[in-house]
């Protein structure tokens, strides 16, 4: 058992996360309330939910993980309700209105502690693999909004065409990516990753990437998750690379297509 908690050591605390996904979607939070011990009545739950993973943690005499654990479940009960009924106002910029839809809907802001909390678990196991992944969720985050199509009528009454179109949506993307970024940078830096640093701009990628596929096949949103899947799963070979000056090409001439019809 020994041999096979070091293989997980790194990710132990990771599951932690899959209270935290529980705790965000929940329904039943207001209706807890009622009780006046409701924290503790969730404490409770999670604590015998996370009883095995206590047990592996006391076996192997990683009596810091179980502290860490179990004040992270705390933190979730205690921060995650204050969210609800609550209205967040965003810095982003309007050009693209799904941003502050989207992360309004769906509370996305729960979910860049995440990044925070796997540099940390980084950092503490020495396993930049967690770092890296912090990556992909601010970037995977930052895309979300792109998967949102606005009215036919937004894009031809625009004062932008064309070519300016799309390069102000890469424009607005970058920018409110880097706003979710920020506490990223920060964790960054505060942990010395500064190596790291210098990959920031990567996390614009996908986002971008999301953009040119959205305007490629922007009447078939399905077709455009499914050629979005096959690009990234294609990039390690550098073959879908080459396709992006056609794409880029063929979302500018979508978008010239839909406001030349009101023309």
């Amino acid at each position: 058992m020994n041999e096979k908690f070091n293989v997980l050591r790194n990710y132990s605390l990771l599951f932690s996360l899959d209270i935290f996904f529980y705790h965000v979607n929940r329904k039943d939070i207001e209706l807890l309330k009622l009780n006046k011990k409701w924290k503790l009545v969730l404490y409770g739950e999670y604590f015998v939910y996370s009883f095995p993973y206590l047990v592996l943690f006391f076996m192997n005499k990683e009596y810091l993980f179980i502290i860490i654990y179990l004040f992270l479940i705390a933190a979730y009960i205690i921060a995650v309700p204050e969210f609800y009924g609550k209205t967040i106002k965003y810095p982003f910029k309007l050009f693209d209105p799904f941003w502050n839809i989207c992360w309004r809907k769906n509370k996305l802001i729960l979910f860049l502690p995440i990044t925070i909390f796997l540099v940390v678990v980084g950092d503490l196991y020495n396993n930049e693999n967690l770092i890296i992944a912090a990556f992909f969720v601010a970037s995977f985050l930052s895309a979300l909004p792109s998967f949102q199509r606005e009215a036919y009528e937004n894009i031809k009454m625009s004062y932008y065409s064309g070519k300016g179109y799309l390069n102000k949506q890469f424009k607005t993307a970058i920018t409110n990516s880097l706003i979710t970024t920020v506490p990223l940078i920060i964790a960054l830096m505060v942990f010395q990753k500064w190596e790291f640093l210098c990959f920031i701009p990567l996390i614009f990628a996908i986002p971008i990437l999301n953009i040119i596929f959205k305007y490629s096949y922007f009447n078939n949103q399905f077709l455009h998750q499914i050629m979005l899947a096959v690009f990234l799963g294609m990039l390690p070979l550098g073959i879908s690379v080459v396709a992006i000056p056609f794409l880029y090409l063929k979302s500018v001439k979508t978008i010239k297509a839909i406001q030349d019809v009101s023309n």
